[in-house]
């Protein structure tokens, strides 16, 4: 192999771009810039190269508005149609749940003006426990007391001479603590019978009777005096033995709580 020959080969390797040349990596930041720079531009504004039409089945507006109304009304329903359909399973919840509230205040609704009208129908239907008693006081003397129980409550039952219910109608007034209260005596023949409570009124403990300066009843816990016709007459005391509704039937004493007339009390159609 001769000179020449040589010279040209280590010439020709030496030329390839792959050994005495770095590669060139383009990243377009320069083209990028040409690019942009050449672009129309009005007042900061990239202003297009064609003019740009819309067709629309309407005039455009004043302002730029391209969509006409119905356009825009249908790409409402559209959007909310899809959007509806990819959450098919809470709209099913939802209307289940507003439906079952709907109903339920519709059946509270129905059913207060069903209670109304059967209330009005039937009428006030009160629940009166049984306190009816009879007792027989043949046996009791004039001027004598006799304790019972009624209703779970202890009561007296005093039967009173006219010379006693004389005597109790000529005391002084003054003396009444518990004033204005009717006292309400039953005839029995000749006597009369006071029923009445035989709690007494300050602290409920049970009075004596044929004590004290009346002969009626009193309380030696803590010293309230009662006459004959159960009026407190001495503290602490401020009420009378309260009254027991009662009516004498010859030697039978009937005693039973008083009732009030409640209207309607009965069904109309009965």
């Amino acid at each position: 192999m001769n000179i020449k020959s040589s010279t040209s080969i280590i010439n020709k390797f030496i030329r390839t771009p792959s050994l005495y040349s770095a590669p060139k990596y383009n990243f377009g930041f320069l083209s990028e810039f040409n690019e942009r720079s050449a672009k129309q531009t009005h007042k900061g504004h990239l202003v297009p190269e064609k003019p740009l039409y819309f067709n629309t089945s309407a005039r455009p507006g004043n302002f730029g508005e391209h969509l006409d109304f119905k356009v825009q009304l249908d790409n409402w329903f559209e959007e909310n149609r899809a959007h509806n359909e990819g959450e098919h399973d809470i709209r099913r919840t939802q209307l289940y749940i507003l439906t079952a509230v709907y109903y339920a205040g519709l059946v509270s609704i129905a059913r207060l003006y069903a209670m109304g009208i059967v209330g009005r129908l039937n009428g006030w239907k009160r629940y009166d426990k049984d306190t009816y008693m009879e007792m027989e006081i043949g046996d009791l003397p004039p001027g004598e007391v006799m304790q019972i129980v009624w209703n779970g409550t202890p009561v007296f039952v005093r039967r009173l001479t006219p010379a006693e219910i004389k005597q109790e109608n000529e005391y002084p007034v003054d003396t009444l603590i518990d004033k204005g209260k009717e006292v309400v005596l039953s005839d029995a023949g000749s006597t009369k019978v006071l029923v009445c409570s035989a709690v007494c009124t300050h602290l409920g403990c049970i009075p004596i009777p044929y004590l004290g300066a009346y002969n009626g009843w009193v309380c030696i816990c803590h010293g309230s005096v009662y006459d004959k016709f159960g009026r407190v007459r001495q503290g602490p005391a401020l009420e009378n033995l309260p009254y027991v509704n009662n009516s004498v039937y010859d030697t039978t004493l009937c005693i039973e709580a008083l009732k009030f007339p409640r209207e309607p009390s009965t069904r109309f159609w009965a």
